[in-house]
This record gives structure tokens, sequence and C-alpha cells, in this order.
């Protein structure tokens, strides 16, 4: 009798532990799949972005081709406040040979996705924050006669 009640009481053990370990799983593979959600979505937004400032790059080297001796354009961009209840932030970065745009979690910085723009810092001058929180903001496009900068606004 004795050794019946320690079998069903090892059978309980084990089941609670199986049930344990699957339940550690399952919040880890929600986790998981929420952080790759809200990169996805910070990709996305980063990659419109990219495009809006290839566009407005050609746009400004054209009117320069046509004799332009100044040029100011804005483009307005519309972000979502959030991502899966998320605010977030995007910068410009750069190295030697490109810049990126750099989109992080306001909450959570470990979750962040960067996209290179591939555009020499040498030829343009890129800089800028947006934060997702901001009412309007604004990519701007300046040529002086000289040299070409575009900023990100919030």
């Amino acid at each position: 009798m004795p050794s019946e009640y320690i079998m069903y009481l090892s059978i309980l053990l084990v089941g609670s532990l199986a049930i344990a370990g699957i339940s550690v799983t399952m919040m880890a593979i929600n986790n998981t799949m929420e952080e790759t959600a809200i990169e996805t979505n910070m990709e996305n937004i980063l990659q419109n972005i990219a495009e809006t400032i290839h566009n407005l790059i050609n746009e400004g080297q054209n009117q320069i081709y046509l004799g332009a001796l100044t040029i100011t354009m804005q483009r307005p961009i519309s972000l979502p406040e959030e991502i899966h209840g998320e605010p977030y932030e995007i910068e410009v970065t750069s190295t030697v040979s490109s810049y990126s745009l750099k989109a992080t979690a306001a909450e959570n910085e470990d979750v962040f996705v960067t996209v290179s723009l591939f555009i020499d810092p040498g030829t343009i001058s890129i800089s800028g924050t947006i934060s997702s929180l901001e009412p309007a903001p604004t990519i701007v496009y300046e040529y002086d006669g000289v040299d070409v900068t575009i900023t990100l606004i919030d």
C-alpha cells in the first residue's frame, strides 16, 4: 500500500513538472514572437522612411541638375504611435561608408532594428531623431548651393 501511494505521488509530480515545463516554454515562445513582431514592424517603418529619403535625394538631384541654386523640400511621414503597445524612437547613425536608420523600443532598448541607407556620408549629411509619440514627424531636404542636408525632425 505505501508503495502504491509513492507511485501515485511520483506520477502526480512528473505530471506537474511536465505542465510547468510546457507553460514556461509557451511563455518563452510568446515573448519571442512578440519581439519578432515588433522588430518586423519596425523594419517595415524604416524601409518606408529609407524609400522617402532616397526619393528626396533623387528629386533634389534632378532640381540641382536643372539649375536650382537653393532647395528646401519637406516630406511629412506618418508613423504609428506604438507597435504592440511599445513607443519607439528612430535615429540616424553613420559609419565611415554609410548611414543607417535605427529604431529602438523606448521601454526595452534590447529590441532594435537597423536598416542601412547605402548613402555615402561624404556626399550628403543626414542626421536627426524622431520619436513615435511626436505628432508631425518630417524629413527635410536642404540644398544651399554647396551642401545637401537631410534632417529627420519631430
